[in-house]
C-alpha cells in the first residue's frame, strides 16, 4: 500500500508535487519563483564564511544537513547555484503544495512532511523521514525549517535532530539577513526579499548528533542546534548593521 493511501494524502510525483493541484495553485508558484529570481537577479550576496561556504557547495550530496528558519525560506537561492542537488522539506497541507511548486521551480525536490512529524511516531513522519533518507543517499544536500510548518516560530522542534542522529550527516545552521524585506501574513512573519537587495549568509557551527536516541540526548542536542541557529541568523543581521524583525 503507498505511503499516499496510508495517510489518506494526496499522491505526489518524483518532484513532491501533488499532480492534481488546482490550476491557481499552479499559477501562484511559477509566478512567486518568477520573482524570486528577479530578486536574486538584482540582489548582492555575502558571504560572511567563504570558505566553508565554498566547501559545502563543492562537498557531495547529501554530506550535510541545512537548517533554516522558516521565515527565511525565500532566502538561500541567492547563495546557491541551481546546479546543487537540494531536497526540502515541506508540509503535505494544501498551503505546502503551493511551497512544493516555488521550490521545485527553483530547481529542488519537494520531500513531503513536515518538522514536527519527522519523529516518525505517525505514518505521515515516518514516510518523510524515508524520503529524506533516501534523498540523503541519492546525493541530495536536505535542507529543513525546523520551526515549521505552523510553528511557534523560532522554536526548534527535534525532528530535525531525530534525522541527523539517523543519517549521521552533520546539521548545519544556516543565517539569513535581507536589507529589503515585506512581511507576509503568515504565522512567522515569512520575510519577502525586495528587488536590489543586499542579503548575508551565516554559517553556525555544524552539530554532529549521536546515534543515541534517548529523550535527554535528544532534547539536549536540540536546545544546542536552537541556540546555534539564533546566533548563526543574529550575525547575519548583525553584519547588515540591522535588527532582526520580531
Amino acid at each position: 500500500m503507498s505511503a499516499a493511501r496510508e495517510t489518506g494524502a494526496p499522491p505526489f510525483d518524483e518532484s513532491g508535487l501533488n499532480p492534481r493541484a488546482p490550476f491557481f495553485v499552479r499559477l501562484a508558484g511559477s509566478s512567486i519563483a518568477g520573482y524570486l529570481r528577479l530578486v536574486r537577479a538584482t540582489a548582492r550576496g555575502e558571504v560572511l564564511d567563504p570558505d566553508f561556504h565554498a566547501h559545502a557547495v563543492a562537498s557531495p550530496g547529501g554530506a550535510y544537513i541545512g537548517a533554516l528558519w522558516h521565515r527565511n525560506l525565500a532566502m538561500p537561492h541567492v547563495f546557491y547555484p541551481a546546479r546543487l542537488r537540494r531536497a526540502c522539506l515541506v508540509s503535505r497541507s494544501r498551503d505546502g503544495e503551493l511551497l512544493a511548486r516555488i521550490v521545485v521551480s527553483l530547481g529542488s525536490r519537494a520531500v513531503r512532511g513536515s518538522s514536527s512529524a519527522l519523529d516518525g511516531r505517525s505514518k505521515g513522519g515516518a514516510a518523510a523521514l524515508r524520503g529524506l533518507a533516501r534523498a540523503v543517499e541519492e546525493g541530495f544536500h536536505i535542507v529543513v525549517t525546523p520551526d515549521g510548518p505552523k510553528g511557534p516560530a523560532g522554536r526548534l522542534k527535534p525532528g530535525v535532530v531525530m534525522l541527523g542522529a539517523m543519517t549521521g550527516r552533520p546539521i548545519v545552521p544556516l543565517g539569513f539577513a535581507v536589507s529589503r524585506f515585506a512581511r507576509l501574513p503568515t504565522w512567522d512573519g515569512t520575510l519577502l526579499p525586495l528587488p536590489f537587495a543586499r542579503f548575508a549568509l551565516s554559517y553556525g557551527e555544524p552539530l554532529r548528533v549521536p546515534p543515541e536516541r534517548g529523550e535527554e540526548a535528544i532534547e539536549a542536542s536540540r536546545a544546542d542546534l536552537e541556540r546555534r541557529l539564533r546566533e548563526a541568523d543574529a550575525r547575519a543581521w548583525a553584519h547588515l548593521r540591522m535588527e532582526a524583525p520580531r
